[in-house]
Formats: C-alpha cells, structure tokens, sequence
C-alpha cells in the first residue's frame, strides 16, 4: 500500500506539533525543578508513540476509502483501531514500568495530537469548507 501525500503531510503537522508541546512540557519541567533525563526519554517515547499512532490511523482510513465491501472495511478499521489500543496501553505500561521513563512526561504527549489538531484549528490551518452554491439564476428548481 502507498501512503498517500495527504497522510504523509498530516502526519508531519501533528508531528512538529507534539514535538511543540513536548518542548513546552519540558520547559514545565524545569520552571518545577522536576526535570531530569527521565523526564526528556519519556517525552521522547511518548512524542514517538502519539505520532505512530496518528500515521497508523491514517493508513487505516485510507485502507477504508480504498475499500469496495464497506461491511468488512468497517470491520478492518474496528480492529485496527483496538489493537492500535492495545499496543499503545502495553508500550505505555512497559514505559511506566521502567526506570529510565518519566510515568507523566511519557502518557501526557499521548493528547498533544488531539491539541495540534486543535490548535490548528483555531489558528485557522483547517478552514470549514464553506457549500457550493448552485449555478445559474434565483429561479427555484
């Protein structure tokens, strides 16, 4: 399957964006005093699994656009979804689990996708596309 332009610059907006706000995160971290090298391999991990996670999704929905029997495509893009899940809960209790991982600065970067694509949003990147208008006269149809 070929990753298509779109997903790819997608993929790359929330990408500078949660590298965005896991430096503002680390900078929290020092302002408190709590940073230490825990802390930069958590955020870094977490950065990792958020922007893996959201390419992963964009394949998914691309598969679906792909797909011809919608049923099953459907049911393709449930699964994928769960075990998206499921390896994002193991990498994070694996994470946590571990000594070289900040527990907060590795699980809080797994919602800076959802706070770019917020961002972005009031910064006006995505814009509402706005309807078309018909073409012709006032004449009703």
């Amino acid at each position: 399957m070929k990753v298509q332009d779109a997903t790819k610059r997608e993929t790359l907006h929330i990408a500078v964006g949660v590298l965005a706000f896991s430096a503002v995160m680390n900078v929290i971290f020092a302002l408190l005093g709590r940073w230490d090298a825990t802390v930069l391999l958590g955020s870094l991990l977490g950065s990792a699994l958020a922007v893996l996670n959201f390419f992963l999704l964009g394949l998914s929905v691309q598969k679906l656009a792909a797909a011809e029997d919608e049923k099953r495509a459907r049911a393709s893009f449930q699964f994928s979804y769960s075990m998206r899940m499921l390896a994002m809960m193991a990498a994070a209790a694996v994470a946590v689990s571990l000594p070289w991982f900040h527990w907060a600065a590795t699980l809080i970067p797994l919602l800076f996708p959802r706070l770019t694509i917020l961002a972005m949003q009031l910064l006006g990147v995505y814009k509402p596309k706005k309807p078309e208008q018909p073409k012709g006269g006032d004449e009703p149809v």
